[in-house]
């Protein structure tokens, strides 16, 4: 999959397909919900940094809801000059070309370039003419509507990818769980990629299935972890390499839920495994302490969520997540 990157202003796709359907719906009521949302997304981000049709919907949207002609007439005229010289100023900054000539290119009626060629000369138009000009820019949805089609076509792309990161994930886990030697190779794609985090449920919800598969009720929970973790060491080695283990130990912990199952009681002894490597990583008394350094972990999420969702067995994990926040000093550095 290309895992190229935009930072954007809008939280999801979602909300970036409801404005635009809110912006073509031409319904005021939809309009202002659209005009807030890019408020929004204008306090997010630079303006600079923000495609010029959201400014220009929103300058336009704005001087829709304040009912003045200037500021209308003022925003269609940044509209005309900017939406179609976009492009030249990306490709050929020094190079200006007429608005006529760059609004035929983008699609614009000549009407729209005279209409801003007036303002800029001072030329207020009627109030109908505004008003005509407003609702026909609000038509050029060519962003939104190329903006919206990208935004699922890549959802089912990663759809997809994730699909086939999950089956491998499974499969890898599952093969070192039981013993099998297996290739790495796949799996440093899989870490490699921006998608790796929403891949740490499927890991954990592996590890713990598995482990629930093993309880017999003869052997202590503690003792299957430490089996699946010496297991399960090229998967941790991996992780470490990609700096992902403190993420992995921060999502053991938030899965946690106090729903009284095997599941969760496996998840819980993990936790204090893994927290437990953090504190004796300089002694090295723990299997897990070669893949923890301390620095990574959020601990500060992790008590949070312990504190939200506390009960009588995480009272272990939550003295071994204070003790780590503030460790206490040794006897022999304690002063006299």
């Amino acid at each position: 999959m290309n895992d190229d990157k935009r930072i954007v202003p809008w939280v999801d796709a979602s909300e970036f397909s409801d404005v635009a359907n809110n912006v073509s719906s031409c319904e005021t009521y939809k309009l202002r919900l659209a005009w807030e949302t890019i408020k929004i997304w204008l306090c997010r981000m630079p303006v600079s940094k923000i495609p010029r049709s959201i400014v220009c919907t929103y300058e336009l949207l704005n001087a829709y809801f304040e009912n003045s002609s200037q500021s209308m007439a003022l925003a269609l005229m940044r509209s005309v000059s900017l939406l179609p010289s976009e492009s030249q100023d990306r490709e050929r900054p020094n190079f200006a070309l007429p608005i006529l000539s760059l609004a035929r290119v983008a699609g614009l009626p000549s009407w729209l370039a005279d209409l801003r060629n007036g303002i800029a000369h001072g030329i207020i138009p009627s109030t109908d003419t505004l008003e005509s000009a407003f609702w026909w820019s609000l038509k050029l949805s060519e962003f939104w509507a190329f903006n919206v089609n990208y935004n699922e076509e890549r959802m089912v792309e990663l759809d997809g990818f994730l699909k086939c990161q999950s089956l491998t994930l499974i499969k890898y886990i599952e093969s070192l769980l039981q013993g099998d030697k297996t290739s790495q190779l796949n799996m440093k794609e899989v870490f490699s990629s921006r998608s790796t985090y929403a891949c740490f449920p499927l890991i954990i919800n592996t590890i713990c299935s598995y482990g629930c598969n093993l309880f017999t009720g003869e052997s202590p929970l503690c003792n299957i972890v430490q089996n699946q973790a010496i297991k399960l060491k090229p998967l941790f080695s991996t992780m470490l390499y990609h700096k992902l283990v403190g993420e992995l130990v921060l999502q053991f912990i938030l899965g946690l839920r106090n729903d009284r199952s095997l599941d969760d009681d496996i998840r819980l002894e993990w936790c204090v495994a893994w927290i437990e490597a953090i504190r004796c990583r300089v002694s090295g008394k723990s299997i897990l302490c070669d893949y923890v350094d301390g620095l990574s972990f959020d601990w500060r999420k992790a008590l949070d969520h312990i504190l939200n969702h506390m009960c009588d067995k995480y009272r272990d994990l939550l003295m071994e997540l204070l003790i780590i926040r503030d460790p206490p000093i040794p006897q022999d550095k304690l002063k006299l």
